[in-house]
């Protein structure tokens, strides 16, 4: 039983850094990971949890037992030290939100740029790197010859989708008039071709005719 119970406890330990890595995933845009980083990752981030709330207790593990004599039998009593617990499961969720923010607006990273320890960025690639530090109108090219402009509303978290969907938006004829389009606007699927990528003034209100050639 004593072996059972600080197995659990441990686990217990460990938990809060997966439910952390948990949340940071549904929050963040990440590069995909595998399961050994994964495995990994959580492991860290039990790890600093640990650290930042273990000195308020001691580094006491969550659950424990205690020696109990029920009719001249020995047995065991199990421990919850709730407060801990509690602690640990609110530092994983608030450590996880703060992760998942600094993963999306690439604070760290962005330091040791500036300090020229580092070129690589915390997005997944150049599209949703784009897209998370630019927003307004765009002007889109398809393979067809197509094009169209409006304002970005939304768009994929991953290059291999590449889907856009433009409010306010407009087709662009071979004059260079636009031609609005009824409705709540334009969805542009991978399938569409999209071509490139421009970013307007968002005072544009006419594409720019020089890529019309």
């Amino acid at each position: 039983m004593p072996n059972t119970i600080q197995t659990l406890g441990v686990f217990l330990t460990l938990l809060p850094g997966f439910l952390c890595a948990y949340v940071a995933q549904r929050l963040a845009i990440r590069p995909k990971q595998t399961e050994l980083d994964k495995i990994i990752e959580a492991l860290l981030l039990s790890f600093i949890i640990y650290l930042c709330v273990g000195p308020f207790f001691g580094f006491a593990v969550p659950i424990g037992w205690h020696p109990v004599l029920i009719k001249g039998l020995q047995s065991y009593g199990i421990t919850v030290e709730w407060k801990e617990l509690v602690s640990l499961i609110a530092g994983a969720i608030l450590f996880g939100i703060l992760y998942a923010i600094n993963i999306n607006h690439d604070w760290a990273l962005t330091l040791l740029r500036t300090l020229r320890v580092t070129d690589r960025t915390a997005r997944t690639d150049i599209w949703i790197d784009t897209f998370l530090g630019t927003s307004g109108t765009v002007q889109v090219g398809l393979t067809d010859g197509r094009i169209v402009i409006g304002w970005v509303h939304s768009y994929s978290d991953d290059s291999a989708d590449a889907s856009l969907f433009l409010e306010k938006a407009k087709w662009i004829d071979q004059s260079g008039k636009a031609v609005p389009i009824n409705g709540l606007g334009i969805l542009l699927l991978r399938n569409s071709g999209i071509q490139y990528v421009m970013f307007l003034d968002n005072e544009t209100s006419e594409a720019d005719t020089s890529r019309l050639a």
